[in-house]
This record gives structure tokens, sequence and C-alpha cells, in this order.
């Protein structure tokens, strides 16, 4: 009777750790898998992080790791250490790998070259997501057509991925759609400026004001400059 207590205490350990918040993967895990390259991104990427510059080092990600935890466009914007036979380079995700298997990136021709032979055309890499290399404080992209009735809103320039954007109404915080293009969307969203709560892929939390939206749906999306970024 002891034998089967202990075994059945056992069993419910092993259960809870392996469903408890510690045992899930952590953000910055390392991934592996294997890196393409193409010449696109730059451009009409699925993420709309235009505009990009030409030389800069970019990546689309696979479906899998690119919505992380299920949050649709999770790591758009994110910048991941990428390593490969030749050695180290960091890239800036700006696109969906859509056949991509989970862990695989389709590198820039300029990443790819720094961590492999360009003749091999796929290589075996390992990565993970790092603070972005940036200065300065968040900046909001207001998508075309948005007005205080509808609006989708992006936040570029941060320093960790951004999981979560939530905005203050009616004395309580109301939480905002993430979508596959990499804004967050809502409606009704109220008549004066906006305030905002943001949550980076650390839970680290922070609070902006954006100004108010427009009465009427804009014809061409614009950009805010933000106050806040989130801590090292």
């Amino acid at each position: 009777m002891k034998k089967k207590i202990s075994t059945l205490i056992s069993a419910m350990i092993l259960m809870i750790l392996c469903f408890s918040p510690q045992a899930s993967a952590a953000y910055n895990d390392l991934h592996k898998g294997y890196a393409t390259y193409t010449g696109s991104g730059y451009s009409g990427g699925a993420l709309l992080l235009d505009p990009i510059p030409s030389d800069m080092e970019i990546t689309a990600l696979n479906p899998t790791d690119l919505n992380y935890r299920g949050v649709k466009a999770a790591l758009a914007g994110a910048y991941l250490e990428v390593e490969g036979p030749k050695g180290k380079t960091t890239v800036y995700v700006t696109d969906l790998y859509p056949e991509g298997a989970p862990g695989a990136l389709d590198l820039s021709p300029n990443a790819f070259r720094k961590i492999g032979d360009m003749k091999d055309g796929k290589i075996n890499i390992k990565w993970r997501v790092v603070k972005a290399p940036i200065k300065g404080n968040f900046t909001y992209r207001i998508k075309e057509g948005s007005s205080r009735w509808w609006a989708a809103i992006q936040v570029r320039n941060h320093k960790y991925p951004v999981m979560k954007m939530e905005y203050y109404k009616g004395g309580k915080w109301i939480n905002m759609e993430k979508t596959d293009y990499n804004h967050f969307v809502s409606t009704d969203l109220g008549t004066g400026s906006l305030k905002v709560r943001i949550t980076d892929i650390r839970g680290k939390v922070v609070k902006d004001t954006i100004p108010k939206l427009p009465e009427n749906g804009t014809s061409q999306a614009y950009m805010v400059s933000g106050k806040v970024q989130f801590p090292d």
C-alpha cells in the first residue's frame, strides 16, 4: 500500500512539474534548426515593418516560433542571435517563413554569408532571442483606415518582443487583439488621448499615451513617437 501511495505522489509531482509555468520554454532558450536565404523581406513583408534599410541583416521566421505561446506575430520585430558553421550574427525579424519548420530561418543574403557558405544554400543553425541593439523610445505605427471607431496600432523600436497591448477606458484596461500583420486591433477606443499598457515577452510592463485618434479613418498610415521603452 505504501509503495502505491509513493508511486501516486511521485506521479502527481511529475505532472505538476510538467505543466507548471517554470517548465515551459523560456523566451531566450536556444533553438536549433536550419537556415536558407532570400532577397525578399525588405518591403511588403507579412509583418508590415517597412521601410527597412537595404543593408540591414534580416530574417523571416517560421510560424511556430513567430507565434510564440499562441500570440500572433509575437516575435515580429525581435532580434535573434544566430550561429552557423562560420560564426554568429544578429538579425531582425521582418517576415513570415510560411513553409519553415520549427527553428527555421530564411535569412537575408548578407546575414547568411556571415555564418555559412552561400553555395550550401541550407545550413544548420542555433539561435535565440536577444535584447534589441536599439536606442530611444517606442514608435507607434497607426495603420491606414484607423479612427476612434476602429484602429490597428503597431509598436516599433522595442528592446524585447511585444506580447500584449491594452488601452484604458471606462475605468478598466481593455485588451487589444494582436493580428498576423503585427498590429494590435480594437474598436470604439474613445475620443481622447489613448492611454496604453504594453507587455513584453518577459512580462515587463510599461505605460504610455498616444494622441487621440482621428474621427474618421485615415487614408494613409502615420507614425507617432512614444515616450517609453522596456527596461533592460
